[in-house]
């Protein structure tokens, strides 16, 4: 039986070439955060599902089209996530007030007890997934991180106004 004492570290495995690579390694330590994070969500449930309960805590009313904007995916994905969480009743669709032709996602009150809950048990993994890691170093890494996004997305958004121009 192999265990994990019988292989390398995983560092040693990264190729030189792939060390100095950003997209690799964050690709890796995404993965590998992933590994620990997901078998604590819970009810069947998993972190994409987490982040759709998360958004509409904060930003109810959303149209399915304007969440699958918000995360980047196709309506398909969405949808998924959305059917999921409405069979475990979570969320609820209701007609939007703008726009006859869509539905308004609005989390239910079991919804909001399972964000809370599930939000919790995230909080204390990554904790654990970043004790290697000073708090002045946690803090740090995510700023750096919320401003490579920002800088990303702002990027995107200029290219879009131009291309619209």
């Amino acid at each position: 039986m192999t265990t994990f004492k019988d292989h390398p570290d995983p560092a040693q495995l990264i190729p030189p070439e792939y060390q100095g690579h950003l997209g690799f390694v964050l690709s890796k330590a995404h993965r590998a955060l992933l590994e620990e994070v997901e078998p604590v969500v819970g009810d069947g449930l998993s972190v994409r599902h987490f982040a759709v309960l998360s958004v509409l805590h904060r930003h109810g009313g959303l149209r399915q089209t304007d969440l699958a904007g918000v995360f980047g995916t196709d309506r398909t994905t969405t949808m998924k996530l959305v059917d999921d969480l409405e069979r475990h009743g979570m969320l609820q669709r209701r007609p939007h007030a703008g726009d006859r032709r869509a539905n308004a996602l609005e989390l239910t009150a079991a919804g909001e007890v399972a964000r809370q809950n599930i939000l919790e048990r995230l909080s204390e993994q990554e904790s654990i997934f970043l004790e290697p890691l000073s708090p002045a170093e946690r803090m740090m890494l995510h700023e750096l991180l919320l401003r490579l996004i920002t800088a990303s997305f702002e990027r995107k958004r200029k290219l879009q106004i131009n291309h619209e121009n």
